[in-house]
């Protein structure tokens, strides 16, 4: 497991205190009490349970399972719709890469958005989605395909934990400390990938759903340009595997090779015996045959 922060939103007063002549500065990089819990725990490999049951925008009950058909992958989110900071940056810059994404809602794959927020109404996860989903007007099947739902508490930390997300309530604000995260998760319910980040770039988004969708999405040069890259953890998105490009300018390189020389090879073969071009000359200074010396 990869225990990792990413970005936090976490707030409170800060106060500044002119400083005196001379006096020292010390730098505070010590992590609020508040914030310390709050982290992503990737549990890569490991499925998510199918039985979390929720409550979608337009009042429905659903289930994880439901959204696991085996077919597409599934993007996750857990945000609320009071949070003051940090998911409408996350989402708001989600939607922006969306509504240029080649790949389709609805039909390559799915997104959840799950309210972390037990108590919130389903008229308000009604007006987020609405909101957001103006935001992606290329995305025709966003409507059915991207879900925004609540649920009980007990199902919410079914989630959350399954997810390795960790999260705070602080009762004085009544807000929630809590850490960005996308997850993906193929068709069958595997945690394939982590997004820690609030920017999403298109191409890295593109890449980290055609891996999600384990060969089931994408065209076939998809696959391929995944094939030639690696995540990496460190740098938070796919990188050139220079071994497999190398082996790749090799298998080229050969081709080529074998596509110049084929006609001249298939040419030789198929000329006729008495073809001139296949007759060996006499070396020089070579003596006649006997039938030539008598004709002489």
């Amino acid at each position: 497991m990869i225990v990792l922060a990413g970005a936090v939103m976490f707030g409170g007063p800060v106060s500044a205190q002119p400083l005196q002549s001379g006096e020292g500065v010390s730098l505070n990089n010590s992590i609020p009490r508040e914030v310390r819990s709050v982290t992503v725990t990737q549990k890569l490999g490991e499925t998510i349970p199918a039985d979390v049951v929720m409550t979608d925008s337009s009042g429905k009950s659903l289930s994880t399972g439901d959204l696991l058909d085996g077919e597409i992958p599934l993007l996750i989110t857990l945000n609320y719709s009071d949070c003051p900071m940090l998911c409408n940056v996350q989402l708001n810059a989600l939607v922006q890469s969306l509504d240029e994404l080649e790949l389709k809602i609805g039909e390559d794959f799915r997104l959840l958005s799950l309210s972390i927020d037990p108590t919130e109404p389903t008229e308000k996860v009604a007006q987020t989605k609405e909101r957001y989903l103006q935001e992606v007007p290329r995305q025709g099947g966003a409507n059915e395909g991207w879900r925004f739902c609540t649920a009980q508490q007990e199902q919410i930390t079914k989630l959350a934990d399954a997810l390795g997300f960790s999260y705070v309530y602080d009762e004085q604000s009544g807000e929630y400390y809590h850490p960005a995260m996308l997850a993906y998760v193929s068709p069958d319910g595997v945690i394939v990938r982590y997004s820690l980040d609030v920017g999403f770039p298109v191409d890295q988004l593109k890449l980290s759903i055609v891996e999600a969708g384990q060969g089931k999405v994408g065209s076939a040069v998809d696959q391929f340009v995944l094939w030639c890259y690696s995540y990496d953890p460190n740098k938070n998105s796919y990188v050139p595997q220079a071994w497999k490009l190398m082996r790749l300018g090799g298998f080229v390189t050969v081709g080529a090779l074998v596509t110049a020389l084929l006609p001249f090879w298939v040419g030789r073969r198929r000329r006729p015996a008495g073809d001139p071009a296949n007759a060996s000359s006499d070396p020089p200074g070579s003596q006649p045959d006997s039938d030539s010396a008598a004709a002489n």
